[in-house]
């Protein structure tokens, strides 16, 4: 059912309107961040300076598309220290909102404790820009530390890490969330070896994909290659897809990029779903899983 009411203008989102599409009750924003260097300064090495992208302006961002469910997910900016994520956390509150943190082994059982009550649900190892532990045997103490949580772990990496680490993806005791598709490059896309290892993974229930960052790894106009991997994977198993905004496109911030239109991403969510009942799949049941909302 198409939309049509009027829009309005969200920090950080090209365009007034909002989706095309009527958003289902309950739909979730799997990843997103929040910058609040006045009240949480940024590691010294990091010199982007991304500007403050703080809940109440996120919570914009959710009347316009119509979410009501979040994941915030702790950004390479704040490393390991992870006050920024937690202290909005506890603002949104975990009835609808879940968070991914970065930490290493130096956490204790009892500070693991204390973030699965405020509603930590997972971790993320940055193996692109840094910002946690890289080393798989650290990743594996970690992951064995965290499944009796029901925890999962996310991967910001490579094409390339995610066919040399197939294996290791699959023997981790958790669950697996693998974001941006994989970063199946633009000039490449579904004929890289990556994507026959995510179908295998994904048809194995071994991972769940986000289907985030059409920009990130898009050479074309209206992202029509990246939708189009976004489309290919999801066909291999809808079940274990998640979506997610990526507010407030920090990559694109560093690029210098025009910032996207992130009613229009999701719309193009509906595209490589294919059908409404499997994108309310994606928006909803899937993330309600993962995540336990």
């Amino acid at each position: 059912m198409e939309n049509t009411r009027q829009g309005f203008q969200v920090p950080y989102c090209t365009g007034r309107n909002f989706p095309k599409y009527e958003i289902p009750e309950g739909a979730c924003d799997c990843h997103h961040h929040i910058y609040d260097p006045v009240r949480f300064p940024y590691r010294p090495e990091d010199v982007r300076n991304q500007p403050p992208a703080t809940v109440d302006c996120y919570r914009l961002l959710q009347k316009k598309l119509g979410t009501t469910r979040n994941v915030i997910v702790q950004p390479s900016a704040y490393a390991m220290d992870n006050s920024c994520t937690l202290a909005a956390l506890k603002e949104m509150g975990k009835g609808n909102t879940r968070a991914v943190v970065v930490i290493d082994n130096s956490v204790t059982d009892e500070e693991l404790k204390e973030m699965d009550e405020m509603g930590v649900i997972g971790l993320r190892f940055n193996l692109n820009s840094g910002g946690g532990p890289s080393k798989l045997d650290e990743i594996r103490k970690l992951a064995e530390r965290v499944a009796p949580l029901g925890w999962s772990i996310s991967f910001f990496m490579a094409a390339d890490l995610v066919v040399s680490m197939e294996q290791f993806l699959r023997d981790l005791p958790c669950e697996v969330v693998i974001d941006h598709r994989g970063h199946l490059p633009a000039d490449q896309g579904i004929n890289h070896p990556a994507f026959p290892v995510l179908s295998s993974l994904l048809r194995d229930n071994k991972i769940w994909l986000k289907l985030t960052g059409l920009y990130i790894d898009s050479a074309k106009e209206g992202f029509a290659d990246t939708i189009a991997v976004g489309k290919a994977l999801c066909a291999v198993n809808p079940d274990r897809c998640i979506w997610g905004t990526d507010w407030p496109h920090p990559i694109v911030y560093d690029r210098h990029d025009p910032m996207p239109n992130d009613a229009s991403m999701l719309d193009a969510l509906f595209e490589q779903a294919g059908d409404e009942e499997t994108a309310r799949k994606i928006l909803v049941d899937n993330p309600a899983k993962l995540y336990r909302f």
